[in-house]
């Protein structure tokens, strides 16, 4: 007999970390993408097979990680340089203030 992944797809708790990142809750934020991780891992073991009938359901849940990953790079990207401005304009206010102006 065939070992098949189960039929459940793990799904992304996409909403659930954008809330928690957003609450700037970075442990809960990691603890449910280690949850999803774990999640995936054993759904698909070493030993199992995709069913054929499963493979359009992985592959959507690859396209949606996928594109969650690039919303964070994307988030990141804002995040760092937002602080390089910051940073910037801290160098300038304490150039103005030791300045004596």
């Amino acid at each position: 007999m065939t070992d098949y992944a189960p039929d459940a797809v793990p799904a992304l708790p996409a909403e659930a970390i954008r809330a928690a990142l957003g609450q700037a809750d970075l442990d809960m934020a990691a603890a449910l993408l280690e949850a999803h991780d774990r999640a995936v891992r054993q759904a698909l073991t070493a030993d199992a097979l995709l069913d054929p009938r499963q493979a359009q359901r992985w592959a959507c849940l690859l396209q949606e990680q996928q594109a969650f990953l690039e919303e964070l790079a994307r988030l990141r990207d804002h995040v760092g340089e937002q602080l390089r401005q910051l940073q910037r304009h801290q160098r300038g206010a304490r150039a103005y203030l030791g300045s004596g102006a």
